[in-house]
């Protein structure tokens, strides 16, 4: 492993949530002089530990008013980063996701002679998202950042848009597979009766209603397919809809160590977004050997490769997300294809090589 690996420091400091399983992920990665700072309060700190990587944790909260009502920590937690980075020869710091307080520690960490480095996930609010409300705040780490690093090229460049001065500053990769693992024939495991499941926060811009009216259209056609939804969120008037087409629903916040075992259920993932940077979803459903369905927004044009890893619909549009789900119900072979994509893509996309171009940029 190079020099730059063994003198980085990885900062998130989120509670739960899809970036709590990245981190497991990359620090299986990581040299073992690496560090990572994570809140104790994250739902896999005890997994994390457990890995043997250098850990800097740090108290955080628990509820969204903590980080008001315990930001007196940040005294500590800045003088802890600060040790750090002088007694490890830390020459990179760099903040995998920011969080509410990370904004505050730029200067701690240039001033213990760190290179700062931020990872920017969304360059605006998404509609209807209610963390939307602090976005630009949050884009007060890329502002102060030595350099900021997007996971996809359509961030890249609204982010360039929204604050030209970043241009020169911008390295756009890509979001790595999260949990890989070996991707088995799921048609023989449910007697060749295709699944698909809509999984993450239910939110408008996820497009749940789309995918709703979709199946809604194949049900109408009389084709033999099973449906899920898994995730957080209100459902309002497509409940009673998702139990006229039969729809297995968890309408509830999914722990990570859940997600394998409900994946596993099905043959594809829909991503049927009507606005997005890039889906966290698709490398969860790539990691699990699913191929997915999306529509043709934002980032998700760079992470589904159409015919390999997935299909993506020709519109933004229940008919089409529905014309895309009935190529892979009446065509086994091509949902063979596709799973031998995936399993490509996990090679291509993988954490470990996400890691190397990140510490090389």
């Amino acid at each position: 492993m190079t020099r730059w690996a063994k003198r980085t420091l990885f900062i998130y400091w989120g509670r739960r949530g899809a970036m709590s399983q990245f981190v497991l992920d990359l620090a299986r990665a990581l040299d073992e002089a690496a560090v990572v700072s994570i809140s104790r309060q994250n739902e896999l700190f005890d997994e994390i530990a457990k890995i043997g990587v250098s850990l800097l944790p740090v108290d955080t909260f628990e509820e969204g008013s903590g980080a008001i009502l315990s930001a007196w920590r940040l005294l500590r937690i800045r003088r802890e980063l600060t040790e750090a980075i002088r007694h490890k020869s830390i020459e990179r710091v760099v903040v995998l996701m920011p969080h509410v307080w990370t904004p505050l520690i730029a200067s701690a960490v240039r001033a213990a002679g760190a290179r700062y480095v931020v990872v920017v996930h969304d360059a605006q609010a998404h509609p209807g998202d209610r963390t939307g409300l602090v976005i630009n705040w949050l884009l007060r780490d890329a502002a102060k950042a030595d350099q900021v690093i997007t996971l996809s090229r359509y961030v890249a460049d609204q982010l360039k848009l929204k604050r030209p001065v970043l241009e020169n500053r911008i390295k756009s990769l890509f979001h790595p597979v999260v949990r890989p693992e070996y991707a088995f024939d799921r048609d023989e495991q449910t007697d060749g009766v295709p699944g698909f499941l809509f999984f993450g926060r239910i939110m408008a811009y996820k497009g749940l209603r789309l995918f709703v009216e979709a199946c809604e259209q194949l049900r109408a056609k009389g084709l033999q397919f099973r449906v899920g939804v898994a995730g957080e969120g209100f459902l309002g008037e497509l409940e009673p809809r998702l139990t006229h087409i039969g729809a297995e629903v968890a309408n509830r916040w999914i722990a990570e160590e859940e997600i394998p075992a409900i994946l596993r259920r099905y043959q594809a993932v829909v991503v049927p977004n009507i606005e997005a940077s890039q889906s966290g979803v698709v490398p969860v459903a790539y990691g699990l050997g699913l191929p997915v369905i999306a529509t043709p927004t934002g980032g998700l044009v760079e992470q589904v490769v159409d015919g390999l890893t997935g299909l993506l619909a020709d519109e933004v549009s229940a008919n089409a997300v529905a014309r895309a789900m009935e190529r892979l119900i009446t065509d086994a072979e091509l949902r063979a294809r596709l799973r031998s994509g995936v399993m490509e893509v996990q090679r291509t996309h993988s954490m470990r090589r996400f890691y190397e171009l990140l510490i090389h940029s």
